[in-house]
């Protein structure tokens, strides 16, 4: 199991280095297409829907939904529907399992419709921006490093659960965690691009948030595959699950993070 992780990882990489540095905006927004287009087909999985007909239509939906945002221009104004997503995705996940409404199929795929087309919005608007490289990977740098920071300290101080009921794992030291590996990146790399202190500031406050939402994407994820009883949302890549289990926290900080660079002036 191990080799077949390992190719996948390898594979992976490649893709995210050619899609960064190699695809131009029509490729990169056509790649990003599929990649969503193939994560609303196991959201609708996650949502209950059980039909292969039904989980195609969705698929070709969100498509729709994309095409449409790009006729008429709206990559950037429908990221401000991204706040309000992310604020039900929370009410959730603070309420799981007793509210109600997350159960019902309509529910999920309506929040997956929206979250899935703000997420394609947000990396098309990032591609057209003249830093685009810069600023990828720094929003691939705040969810890595988010991740890794969570991970390791979370195993060494891990005791005050974050959300027993919906990820058992995660705990509040590893968010502090988090949030203290990636300020450091925040704070290198402000320095290395020689940021005055008001641009650093900006940059720590779109940096707390971004983690703190690519956090809600992992957990939102894990409360829809916990309701399904499944571990991975597909098993299309070997040894990693599938597409929402590798982009779970990319489709929350994405929006947000383009968003606040719109709302300073940086896009």
């Amino acid at each position: 199991m191990l080799f077949p992780r390992i190719l996948s990882a390898i594979v992976m990489a490649a893709l995210f280095i050619c899609a960064v540095f190699v695809l131009g905006p029509t490729s990169f927004m056509l790649a990003m297409g599929t990649v969503v287009l193939v994560a609303g087909w196991e959201w609708a999985r996650l949502s209950g829907v059980q039909s292969v007909l039904a989980r195609l239509v969705f698929a070709i939906v969100i498509a729709g939904l994309c095409f449409v945002v790009h006729v008429w221009g709206w990559q950037k104004s429908i990221l401000y529907v991204a706040p309000l997503v992310w604020l039900v995705a929370l009410y959730w996940v603070v309420c799981y399992p007793s509210l109600k409404l997350w159960r019902f199929s309509w529910s999920r795929i309506v929040l997956g419709a929206l979250v899935l087309t703000t997420t394609w919005s947000a990396m098309v608007v990032l591609k057209e921006s003249n830093n685009f490289v810069v600023w990828v990977l720094v929003l691939m740098g705040l969810i890595w490093g988010a991740d890794s920071g969570a991970y390791f300290s979370g195993k060494a101080f891990g005791k005050r659960k974050l959300a027993p009921k919906v990820s058992p794992g995660k705990s509040w030291e590893g968010v502090l965690g988090g949030l203290v590996f990636t300020q450091i990146g925040v704070a290198l790399f402000s320095y290395q691009v020689g940021f005055d202190v008001r641009s650093w500031g900006i940059l720590v406050i779109i940096g707390l948030v971004t983690v703190f939402v690519s956090i809600l994407g992992d957990l939102m994820e894990s409360l829809l595959k916990r309701h399904e009883s499944m571990k991975d949302s597909s098993h299309l890549i070997p040894g990693h699950g599938g597409v929402m289990d590798r982009v779970d926290s990319l489709t929350a900080a994405a929006p947000i993070f383009v968003l606040l660079l719109t709302i300073f002036g940086w896009l």
